[in-house]
């Protein structure tokens, strides 16, 4: 039996609905010239676009805000495990200081990791989003 693979380009909408649903996303930054990837809880501001996530003030935080760009990834298998899709969003980091953008973000996470007093946000506002989705073809 062969089987091939279809590979697809996705539109920004369904990219965007994948980075809203998604519970766990992937940031990637420099580290002392070396890239790192950290696994993060986030949101999307549906108004803006932006990615939103808790974190502490250490590498992962420091190293989003220090650069010029960071990355973010979701990703995910579709129902029967016959296609997998990839969003990848390139933008840049800031620390989010409106405590009301905090609340609204801290109100929407699907996967409550602890968060505390020692707690920071960071918004990624992307620069460019791109998705693919690869099925197989039996």
């Amino acid at each position: 039996m062969t089987v091939e693979t279809w590979l697809e380009e996705l539109s920004e909408p369904i990219c965007q609905w994948h980075l809203a649903h998604a519970p766990i996303g992937r940031l990637g930054v420099i580290v002392d010239g070396v890239a790192q990837i950290f696994p993060v809880n986030h949101v999307v501001d549906e108004q803006t676009g932006h990615i939103l996530f808790p974190t502490n003030a250490r590498t992962k935080m420091h190293a989003a805000l220090a650069g010029t760009q960071v990355a973010f990834e979701v990703d995910g298998l579709d129902e029967g495990g016959h296609s997998a899709w990839s969003v990848l969003v390139v933008g840049r980091a800031e620390e989010v200081t409106d405590a009301e953008e905090v609340e609204r973000a801290a109100e929407r996470r699907l996967a409550l990791w602890a968060v505390g007093a020692y707690t920071h946000w960071v918004r990624i506002v992307p620069e460019r989003i791109t998705g693919r989705r690869i099925s197989v073809i039996e």
